[in-house]
């Protein structure tokens, strides 16, 4: 008999289908030999990479030769300090979808139930389902996440609800006060995931300040951030979680060895004492966000009222020949039509 992988295969990788990331400049090269291509499907940072995070890593390239620090014990340190929370209670990723991985390895056996919005970053599903969770979705209010219909879901069977605070893909942002009701109302056996990694873009007072949440003693709120936007470290691959001591210890029995570089631990430290690059972003990002509003508003066009560093904007037409086209002109945008939003971009 002939090996048949998907004969012995894991039963919890049936009818996923594997993340695909945005266009990139090279796509638009090899594609229409666009060379010049402006690259807005990732949602990166338009400024680049902080100076300060550069030069660090420069420096450290010459100490590559050496395992880092597999606890990353440095940065955890600061960021127990900038959150106000033990350092046991922080745990680092190879970016914050590893931490995410990490996370559903630990919580799901078996025919566990996990609740995920309708529409909302993939990388929830693929994660949980590849451990054989059974994956129930919320409603959505138009392109709104559904609090309610979120925690009516929940079962006896529940291990863990997710929620992205602003959403990706839609830039939403769910007021504080509604935020805090839905943690306080969730079971506390069961586990709140809330990926905030657009968090650091959202203007004042639009969202809530869950670390504090966590603070006042909600054990079952775990918190997912990301060094890859607001830092502009998106090629470093640094992420991190906020949670209860005791699951980040769970969570450390299966964490990869080294997993965050020497590169990457020394990029991050620096990009955190970079007060003026970090600073210098999220105003840029808020006039980007209000130009383009003005533009479509001009246009006739509608979008999402966002809090991060892109916008949702329903064009009324064909949202993946329009990337095609835009492609095609040196525009690299990313259509909606697989969240469910067949004419947004």
């Amino acid at each position: 008999m002939s090996f048949d992988p998907e004969a012995i295969m894991n039963r919890g990788l049936l009818g996923i289908d594997p993340y695909v990331g945005g266009k990139t400049v090279q796509d638009a090269l090899r594609k229409y030999r666009v060379s010049d291509a402006v690259k807005m499907s990732s949602n990166e940072n338009a400024l680049g990479v902080s100076p300060r995070a550069v030069a660090a890593a420069t420096e450290a390239v010459a100490r590559a030769h050496v395992y880092p620090d597999a606890a990353s014990g440095a940065l955890r340190e600061r960021l127990a300090r900038l959150f106000s929370v033990d350092p046991g209670c922080i745990i680092m990723g190879n970016g914050a979808d590893e931490v995410i991985y990490y996370l559903a390895m630990c919580l799901v056996n078996d025919g566990d139930q996990v609740v995920i919005p309708r529409i909302t970053f993939p990388i929830y599903e693929i994660a949980f389902r590849a451990m054989r969770a059974e994956v129930a979705h919320s409603r959505m209010r138009g392109l709104e996440i559904d609090l309610e219909d979120l925690l009516g879901r929940v079962t006896p069977s529940t291990t863990c609800v997710v929620l992205c605070n602003p959403n990706n893909p839609t830039g939403h942002a769910l007021p504080p006060g509604e935020v805090r009701r839905f943690v306080e109302q969730v079971p506390g056996e069961v586990c709140v995931l809330m990926d905030e990694a657009y968090m650091d873009f959202a203007p004042p007072g639009q969202c809530p300040d869950s670390p504090a949440l966590f603070r006042e003693g909600r054990e079952n709120l775990f918190i997912v951030r990301t060094f890859s936007k607001a830092y502009g470290l998106a090629g470093f691959r640094v992420g991190y979680g906020i949670g209860d001591p005791r699951l980040i210890a769970l969570m450390n029995r299966i964490k990869l060895p080294f997993n965050v570089s020497l590169v990457a631990q020394h990029a991050a430290l620096a990009a955190l004492e970079d007060e003026e690059f970090f600073r210098k972003t999220i105003e840029v990002t808020a006039l980007g966000r209000e130009y383009l509003y003005r533009e479509m508003e001009r246009l006739g066009l509608s979008f999402v009222e966002s809090a991060t560093n892109f916008v949702l904007i329903d064009t009324g037409r064909d949202a993946d020949r329009l990337c095609d086209e835009l492609m095609r002109r040196g525009v690299i945008v990313r259509s909606a039509a697989k969240y469910g939003a067949p004419t947004s971009v």
